[in-house]
């Protein structure tokens, strides 16, 4: 052997997402001067960045030189102790090649996210909402998930309600949700709330969810259909029962008025020609039917969601088609960039834009609730499209853009 070299730090810990210097030490043992070539080996080569590829010794002489590892802060760089080695070799004397090594203890780091798939719900006072509890750590995750509401307006229950994740896996939670109080609304109401993943010693991870209320009738409106039914029900009574009789006995008096005059007058016509007097017979007008026309049914809250995942520099696009027989309003979008990816997303309504956005200005999520609503017929195709330019976690392979489309689902009957 005619090189020796060896690290000045034997147990070294460092922090994934961070870097750190090590000294190198390298002497040639012969007496010959020896030219070297210095690579990093290993399954962690890719760690580490050698200042000077190329070294050059006099013979007996030693040099140093700095060697930088930077772990990467990525759900498969693993916690523990991890060999870190650099492959000197002899230009001379390839056969007398060595390897240094040293021991890197990595640590853990906590990276959770709750990614919810329905962040809004609209309904009376039940709602069943689903999400995503994600592990971005290099860490076991085992948490326990709840529900926080300060102002006591919300209780539900979580199925399943504690969940372990491994380190770049996802598992799947739904929560049934309720309303407490609140049974007369005048308005639409919002009730805002959160739901927390915790796990003891752990920095806990939570996101907003939202049930919206639509309006019913207050007590005070109660009160007052009660008091104009009583109205009504007065001013019908009073007809039926006062007005109308009046009208009819004052129509009979005066029908037998006249009768009682033909009569008369007939009787007189009949004497002085000696013909019988004619019977006379008087029929009654039918009553006309009343007309009415059905009410139009309410349309019922609908929610769907298109996802991409398109490679850098591509495009890629999902397509929802309005089923036969079906009216749908859009009032709601909620924009998915989970990964923080760049690029440009757009939604279009039978091929025209209608929504345009930069993925760099979406930072996780972005909701934008109470749209003016638009109506979409049947057959209308609602298209998603996302063009990837940056893949925001190289871990991944390529953007994973979605979103979320909320209104109202009404049924037409088909002519």
């Amino acid at each position: 052997m005619s090189v020796q070299a060896w690290f000045s730090n034997d147990d070294v810990e460092i922090d994934p997402g961070s870097s750190i210097t090590l000294k190198l030490s390298i002497q040639n043992l012969s007496d010959a001067t020896e030219s070297y070539t210095i690579v990093p080996s290993g399954l962690t080569a890719d760690w580490v960045t050698v200042d000077r590829g190329n070294l050059t010794l006099f013979g007996g002489s030693l040099d140093v030189i700095d060697v930088t590892i930077a772990a990467p802060k990525l759900p498969s760089t693993t916690a523990g102790p991890t060999v870190i080695g650099v492959r000197i070799i002899p230009s001379g004397a390839p056969d007398d090649t060595i390897v240094a090594e040293t021991t890197l203890g990595v640590q853990s780091f906590d990276d959770r996210r709750i990614t919810p798939l329905q962040p809004v719900i609209r309904a009376r006072h039940r709602a069943n909402y689903e999400f995503m509890v994600e592990n971005h750590g290099n860490g076991l995750a085992s948490c326990r998930v709840r529900l926080i509401d300060p102002s006591n307006r919300v209780d539900g229950n979580f199925d399943p309600p504690a969940v372990g994740v491994a380190p770049g896996g996802a598992s799947l939670v739904r929560l049934k949700a309720k309303a407490k109080r609140g049974l007369f609304r005048r308005a639409t109401r919002t009730l805002d709330f959160e739901v927390e993943a915790e796990q003891q010693g752990h920095e806990p991870s939570a996101t907003s969810l939202s049930l919206v209320q639509p309006s019913t009738l207050s007590l005070a409106s109660v009160g007052r259909a009660l008091a104009l039914a009583a109205l009504i029900g007065a001013v019908v009574g009073a007809w039926f029962g006062v007005v109308r009789p009046e009208i009819r006995d004052a129509a009979a008096d005066q029908v037998d008025e006249r009768l009682a005059q033909f009569d008369a007058a007939v009787d007189e016509i009949a004497s002085e020609s000696n013909v019988d007097s004619p019977v006379t017979t008087l029929a009654e007008g039918a009553d006309e039917g009343d007309d009415s026309r059905p009410l139009a049914d309410e349309g019922e809250p609908d929610f769907f969601r298109l996802s991409v995942t398109p490679e850098a520099l591509a495009t890629e696009d999902a397509v929802f088609t309005v089923p036969e027989g079906i009216l749908y309003d859009l009032t709601e979008l909620r924009i998915e960039n989970s990964n923080n990816d760049t690029g440009r997303a757009s939604l279009s309504i039978n091929g025209e834009e209608a929504y345009v956005w930069s993925l760099s200005n979406i930072r996780g999520q972005l909701f934008e609730p109470s749209l003016t609503p638009i109506r979409l017929q049947p057959a209308d195709n609602l298209t998603f499209q996302v063009r990837c330019d940056t893949v925001g976690d190289p871990a991944t392979g390529t953007c994973a853009n979605a979103i979320n489309v909320g209104g109202l689902r009404i049924e037409i009957d088909e002519i």
